[in-house]
């Protein structure tokens, strides 16, 4: 019989660079919920300051979540 799971999306931000978003945003999300399965980067942004350089980096990723039978 086959696993059944639950995609959640996530943002995660970091000043560090898209990775970091990354590690943040599922860092953030394993210390509340169990069962990370995988995960795919939808989406990426970056804010920018005033001088037009990026201050902060966002990343959308999709996470999918193991539903306990």
């Amino acid at each position: 019989m086959g696993d059944t799971y639950k995609l959640t999306t996530l943002v995660g931000e970091s000043p560090g660079g898209i990775q970091e978003a990354v590690s943040e945003a599922l860092t953030t999300s394993a210390s509340k919920v169990h069962g990370h399965s995988w995960a795919q980067v939808k989406d990426i942004r970056v804010n920018l300051g005033a001088d037009g350089q990026v201050e902060l980096w966002q990343v959308e990723v999709e996470v999918a979540f193991k539903v306990d039978a």
